[in-house]
């Protein structure tokens, strides 16, 4: 389990301990510690639930590293996400699962199942989500796109940005004209209007 929220977090892990769904469960509150792990145990297979929002960043820049160490690894997406465009994007990037907080033992034990046989799963929360925004067609950011953008929410400049996620200015500016072409819009301004309205950041 990673979730930087401690308290959910081991309540969690104590819900799974109590039931035997797993041998063994690990929580993690930093990305730093969960990486380190996975490194060291990476020939085994695991089911990792993990949250999308994180301090410094998001569920999406975290499955690209556990499918880099671990291809055999089972990620399940515990979140209190309510952004369909926040959904849409964990499903893109190959999530097995996605259930929302709020779900009960059910939807969990369900999950599971589903997970073990090779299926993908979306908790009956999200697929309501999803109904209700049938109509609306969501534009899926990369992680790195979506990185970029949290930084220049906090107010920093394309230089900032750069310097901060060790890119050249170019590829940060390419990174904004992509998002912007992606949503169709014109300005930074309506770029982040429109990432606030989705919840992605």
């Amino acid at each position: 389990m990673l979730d930087n929220q401690v308290l959910f977090a081991e309540s969690f892990s104590v819900m799974l301990e109590k039931y035997r769904l797993f041998e063994a469960v690990h929580v993690f509150g930093e990305v730093e510690s969960f990486v380190e792990f996975l490194v060291q145990h990476s020939v085994e297979t695991f089911y990792i639930f993990v949250d999308y929002y994180f301090k410094n960043t998001n569920g999406l820049m975290i499955i690209s590293d556990i499918y880099r160490i671990n291809k055999r690894c089972k990620v399940i997406f515990v979140t209190y996400a309510t952004s369909w465009l926040v959904i849409y994007s964990l499903k893109s990037y190959h999530a097995n699962a996605i259930i929302s907080k709020s779900n009960g033992l059910d939807v969990l034990f369900e999950c599971i199942a589903e997970v073990s046989q090779g299926n993908f799963y979306l908790c009956p929360v999200f697929n309501e989500l999803k109904e209700q925004q049938s109509t609306v067609a969501p534009v899926a950011f990369t992680p790195r796109e979506i990185e970029v953008l949290q930084y220049f929410a906090e107010g920093n400049t394309i230089s900032q940005t750069a310097e901060k996620l060790c890119l050249s200015r170019h590829t940060v500016v390419s990174h904004r004209r992509n998002m912007m072409a992606k949503a169709k819009i014109n300005s930074v301004g309506q770029l982040l209007k429109y990432a606030y309205q989705w919840r992605i950041i």
